[in-house]
């Protein structure tokens, strides 16, 4: 009997990719139609444990926005209330911790997926690192948390690109850091390598993602922004026309994508959280300068401020294309796809 519900709670987390994503908006948008209120708890969820980074890649805002804002660590009687309260609710997907910073830069960082996976093992957890610092963990650190997806933000295929836009960062030790993961069967299967597309990287890195699922590696193509208008010089880092993929699936995919946000507007307040290493939540996790904070989890619980009147509100000007509402949202790229002429 235990088994076969193993098996099904299984199945259940594995159903959590696109198709799932996709149902949870279409009632996420229904149900705020109907009654002006979101589902009772985000689909993902984004943990900041700490707020640093040991990068300075040049299509990132952290190296401007380290000096202008506070940064720390999250205190570990925080993040146990936050797993807590997140792994008690049926409708969350993914627990991220990762937001705005490089996680292994916190020697907790698999301490804390340990504990959430221990409280509820059929949820994923995640985490996106630049890679530079892997090997101060070891496989088995990695393995034994029981993470589900570690993501590797790669960027590029040659060095000299490499070094363009992942400033800061040591080019053969995460080429080498890859390879160990990659030398395990566990850890290989829950890697994903990121690539940004970007106008310095544009030359290679479609080539690089077929480069890498042709060995069986599992990619990620991310199109930039200017994260919420904190990027400097974003104008000279956009590429010059999105990627809609190689193959006519894909393609109707990503303009069907696009369809549906000029329609409905900007979808991650209707089903991710972000929340900074002090509690504070802000509306969405491109929101670098912290524009919008809509409440603290040190005096509400993550529910109460997910559907506050305050999260609603926002919700509403999105919805009607009224992005000069949301300070937030005023600068950013992806609203600007969607503004009302």
């Amino acid at each position: 009997m235990k088994s076969v519900l193993d098996f099904k709670n299984k199945l259940h987390m594995s159903s959590y990719g696109n198709l799932h994503s996709y149902s949870y908006l279409a009632c996420a948008y229904l149900k705020f139609l109907a009654f002006g209120r979101a589902l009772n708890f985000p689909l993902v969820l984004h943990v900041q444990t700490q707020s640093f980074c040991n990068a300075r890649c040049s299509v990132c805002p952290y190296p401007v926005m380290s000096k202008k804002l506070p940064q720390g660590a999250m205190e570990w009687d925080l993040f146990i209330k936050i797993a807590n309260e997140a792994a008690s609710e049926p409708m969350l997907s993914t627990f991220a911790c990762t937001l705005q910073n490089e996680p292994l830069l916190d020697k907790r960082i698999f301490d804390c997926v340990r504990h959430f996976k221990g409280i509820n093992r059929y949820k994923k957890t995640k985490i996106v690192t630049n890679g530079e610092l892997l090997d101060r963990y070891s496989l088995s650190d990695i393995i034994q948390s029981d993470l589900d997806c570690l993501t590797v933000s790669l960027n590029a295929q040659s060095r000299d690109v490499y070094m363009k836009v992942n400033q800061g960062l040591d080019y053969d030790r995460v080429m080498r850091n890859i390879s160990s993961l990659l030398s395990d069967k566990t850890t290989r299967r829950k890697l994903t390598l990121n690539f940004l597309n970007t106008r310095i990287n544009s030359s290679e890195v479609c080539e690089a993602v077929l480069d890498w699922r042709k060995k069986g590696i599992k990619t990620r193509l991310v199109e930039m922004s200017n994260r919420a208008g904190s990027l400097e010089r974003y104008e000279n880092f956009r590429p010059e026309k999105r990627y809609y993929g190689r193959n006519i699936p894909s393609r109707l995919r990503s303009r069907l994508i696009s369809g549906l946000g000029r329609l409905v507007g900007c979808s991650l307040p209707f089903h991710q959280m972000a929340m900074l290493f002090n509690g504070d939540v802000i509306v969405c996790c491109q929101d670098w300068n912290r524009d919008t904070v809509v409440g603290n989890v040190r005096n509400s619980s993550l529910k109460e401020i997910w559907n506050s009147a305050k999260m609603n509100q926002i919700r509403l000007s999105i919805l009607r294309k009224k992005y000069n509402e949301v300070k937030s949202c005023q600068a950013c790229s992806l609203a600007k796809p969607y503004e009302m002429a």
